[in-house]
């Protein structure tokens, strides 16, 4: 089994988009990217921009070679909706390249515990009759030697009013391998209790939104305390998104568990850049220029600028070493 992040936190976006090869099947999950439209009462700082417009770059790519479509909710940092959107660089067109009839998609029900918003959204998906998808809420699916297995759908956190998501466990035999998706912790013992129920060799979690002023201390311990259950199973436990949109979560794990984990970029032995978290930071020590914005809103910043700005905070390295780790997969595809 091989995992690929595309884009998450730890890769200076707001995103979980992921890739998991085994020997019988290519899985793209949640495959879209995001940022905050506001963050310190501040747009997106054009490297932030940057970021984002190479990682949907490389989930297109990457749909290219999936056989199989994971969609754990309907969020827009996890759904690529058939809308233009900015901050997603997102429109129909982007839509159709990743939901496409080649691919089976395995997605998150959108008439059982679900919201308002994610029913609407999810409905892009659904109403296109000639997409081979399926219900994934509590189901096993087998493709050759692996077996994917997702959870009954869980709360976003502990508040039901955030919605429900569905965990991800793949099984190719030799490695187990759970994507929590949006549990925000996990805080609730359904979320907690499919992780162990199902003793992983590797975890990808999401964490608690720590940073949030409505999410309570409560939650926050809560999900502290689940973390640690979680380390007793197993010790590749990787941290990332609501948990990584402050630069001081490495010591409030320390402080909070007794040790620090890994951000997902460093499963490819990325330090993890956490652009959103500097974006004040970025303002201040290079101002954006006003009509970058103007620019970028009338669609006339395009891709020859968005690598300009990357080479110079030379941080290029990062999306050019998940390129290659994805061109060897593109040689090697089942």
């Amino acid at each position: 089994m091989e995992i690929i992040p595309l884009s998450c936190e730890s890769l200076g976006t707001r995103s979980f988009a992921h890739f998991v090869k085994t020997n019988d099947c290519n899985i793209l999950i949640d495959p879209s990217v995001s940022l905050a439209p506001r963050r310190y009462g501040l747009l997106p700082h054009p490297l932030e921009l940057s970021a984002a417009w190479r990682s949907r770059q490389l989930i297109l790519e990457s749909a290219k070679i999936a056989d199989v479509i994971v969609q754990t909710h309907y969020h827009a940092d996890h759904y690529t909706m058939g809308i233009e959107r900015k901050y997603e660089f997102t429109d129909q067109e982007t839509f159709n390249q990743i939901y496409t009839p080649k691919k089976k998609i395995l997605a998150k029900d959108i008439k059982k515990n679900i919201n308002y918003r994610q029913r609407r959204r999810g409905y892009w998906l659904w109403k296109r009759k000639e997409l081979d998808i399926s219900v994934a809420d509590s189901e096993s699916f087998t493709f050759g030697e692996t077996r994917i297995l997702f959870s009954p759908p869980v709360p976003h956190g502990n508040d039901i009013k955030r919605g429900y998501v569905i965990e991800v466990l793949v099984d190719d035999g030799n490695k187990r391998y759970i994507f929590t998706s949006d549990v925000s912790g996990p805080t609730t013992e359904e979320a907690l209790n499919f992780i162990i129920a199902n003793e992983p060799d590797i975890v990808f979690l999401d964490g608690p939104a720590y940073y949030h002023p409505h999410v309570s201390k409560e939650e926050v311990q809560l999900a502290y305390g689940n973390i640690k259950k979680i380390l007793e199973l197993t010790k590749e436990l990787y941290i990332d998104h609501h948990f990584l949109r402050e630069k001081d979560w490495k010591e409030q794990l320390k402080v909070n568990i007794g040790e620090i984990l890994p951000a997902v970029s460093e499963i490819l032995k990325l330090t993890p850049i956490l652009l959103e978290s500097k974006r004040k930071e970025l303002h201040e020590t290079d101002p954006p220029e006003e009509k970058f914005y103007e620019e970028f809103f009338n669609s006339s910043v395009g891709s020859q600028t968005f690598c300009e700005i990357l080479r110079q905070y030379k941080i290029n390295k990062y999306w050019n070493e998940i390129e290659r780790q994805l061109q060897k997969l593109k040689r090697n595809k089942c």
